[in-house]
């Protein structure tokens, strides 16, 4: 398994890089000036053509589009992402301060997820079509259809509202910094809740294509105990999938988890 893992992180190096050339190049061949959005230049205004010539030397505008694209990428994996044009400020510092809440809660709610979505999947998946199955399967539909907002907002009105257990928004009490924990089960739970319908899902799916494959009848015709079997042939060989989506979710949850923090703030 883990060297399946490498494969398709090595994999992934490798389509990250054609996806930056491709959506670089498309950037610099997009209408537009990045040199006058710099200067400021709008209607009535008058820019000089030294002026407009040293900005383009500043933002390496006046090189080919090939040295650009090597020129950026060495300065994103030094952390220098360039200056937002309208704040004034490095790229980079505006992303972490918005990411300081944002990252913590989809971090936590994909370890929650995963953690739970993994064991619901391999009990459904080796007890298809009983009861058991059929509850399983209808919580993870919910946590699919359901939208992370409602959740969150079904969330503060039970255990915040009415059982008074959590606070109802906020990240931490006033004028303290900081990640809180009490602030973050609301929340977490709530990105936490679609990430096991997925996954749950994703393990049901794998698990039943596993148990039923012609080496796990082999396994049992050997007298291996059932549980050595779920677990060694099982689980093992099912979690291939799951590992694979576990980065889409993730980027998924980046862009939910913005959603979720409205709800809460």
């Amino acid at each position: 398994m883990w060297t399946y893992i490498v494969r398709r992180l090595a994999q992934m190096v490798y389509v990250l890089v054609a996806l930056s050339i491709i959506i670089f190049t498309l950037v610099r061949l997009a209408p537009g000036d990045p040199a006058l959005a710099r200067l400021g230049v709008g209607e009535g205004s008058v820019v000089t053509r030294e002026a407009y010539e040293a900005e383009r030397i500043a933002l390496g505008l006046d090189k080919p589009i090939p040295v650009q694209y090597v020129v950026w990428l060495g300065n994103v994996f030094t952390g220098d992402l360039g200056i937002d044009i309208r704040a004034k400020k490095p790229i980079m510092g505006l992303v972490i301060r918005k990411f300081q809440k944002t990252l913590p809660l989809a971090a936590g709610g994909l370890i929650l997820g995963v953690a739970i979505a993994i064991p619901l999947g391999i009990i459904a998946g080796t007890r298809p079509f009983t009861w058991v199955d059929n509850v399983i399967s209808a919580f993870s539909l919910f946590g699919v259809a359901a939208p992370s907002f409602w959740i969150g907002l079904m969330l503060i009105l039970f255990f915040a509202v009415r059982l008074e257990w959590f606070p109802v928004f906020g990240a931490g009490p006033p004028g303290s910094s900081g990640i809180h924990f009490k602030h973050m089960v609301l929340p977490t739970i709530a990105v936490a809740v679609q990430l096991i319908g997925t996954q749950t899902r994703f393990m049901r799916s794998g698990m039943l294509d596993i148990m039923s494959s012609a080496y796990v009848r082999t396994a049992r015709a050997k007298g291996l105990a059932e549980h050595v079997v779920i677990l060694r042939h099982g689980v093992k060989n099912a979690l291939l999938a799951v590992v694979t989506v576990i980065g889409l979710d993730f980027a998924a949850v980046l862009g939910s988890s913005i959603v979720t923090e409205t709800v809460f703030r």
